[in-house]
């Protein structure tokens, strides 16, 4: 059996309340509403759905955390994040739009084409040099044409 299903909504939710709670001291409900810029009775109501589900806990006038479900949810969400972010840059895209397209792709992709990704940025993170393969293709988005390989003796 696999894991539940969070909406999009729900998942930005709790990766903005993960991502506050590591530059802020405590986490209110006006620090939500201002990081993902919504209105606080929305975020409010948003909260006490949150709450009701088990993923943070909250109480009226108070600050917010996220319980071992919620942080475990989000942090699955952000791990999403920052691969599409990393696998976009390596493609040529400039930070801020590979963060704005992260945000919407993590929501959307299989599980196993996201696996799959992560994989991919991984290999080419972890090899011993730069791919030349990658510098080829660096070098086809600028000007289109194919570089030869090196052939090796």
């Amino acid at each position: 059996m696999g894991k539940k299903k969070f909406s999009s909504s729900v998942e930005d939710y709790l990766e903005a309340i993960y991502f506050l709670t590591n530059e802020e001291t405590s986490v209110k409900t006006s620090n939500i509403a201002s990081f993902l810029e919504h209105k606080p009775p929305s975020v409010t109501e948003m909260l006490e759905k949150l709450s009701k589900e088990g993923l943070v806990k909250h109480e009226k006038y108070g600050t917010v955390s996220l319980t071992p479900q919620g942080l475990r949810v989000a942090e699955e969400v952000g791990a999403r994040h920052k691969t599409l972010i990393i696998f976009l840059e390596l493609l040529g895209v400039d930070r801020g739009t590979a963060e704005i397209d992260a945000c919407k792709i993590e929501h959307v992709l299989n599980r196993r084409t996201m696996n799959r990704l992560r994989r991919f940025v991984e290999f080419v993170q972890k090899a011993p040099k730069k791919p030349e393969w990658l510098e080829h293709y660096k070098h086809f988005v600028k000007t289109g044409e194919h570089l030869e390989c090196k052939k090796k003796v």
